[in-house]
């Protein structure tokens, strides 16, 4: 398997809950050119946790998350509540700026 990292172009920087992945500063991208898909989850399993043991946060956003540990990442860091007087508080860029596939320039997802 290939990872890259770079820069989040996505990322506002404005305040964000922190589990607010969408506006973490690095994004990691993992490439793998040949293995079973059984291999990939591995590969990919051992990348998210060496990754957490080290302590940086990590999410996947896969088509397997579910095959992953702790859901790729998604059960480490809940989607984050509205705000209590409903109107959406930090969480309001969570769904609203979803990047769709593909969306990345020059990027494979």
């Amino acid at each position: 398997m290939r990872v890259y990292g770079e820069r989040n172009d996505y990322a506002a920087g404005w305040r964000a809950h922190p589990f607010d992945f969408l506006q973490w500063p690095t994004v990691l991208e993992c490439e793998a050119p040949e293995g079973t898909p059984a291999e990939v989850v591995q590969a990919v399993t051992a990348v998210l946790e060496a990754l957490w043991h080290g302590g940086f946060k990590a999410l996947a956003a896969c088509d397997f998350e579910d095959e992953l540990p702790a859901r790729g990442g998604a059960d480490r860091y809940p989607r984050p509540a509205p705000a209590p007087d409903g109107s959406g508080g930090s969480s309001s860029t969570w769904w609203k700026n979803l990047v769709l596939p593909g969306k990345r320039k020059g990027r494979n997802l």
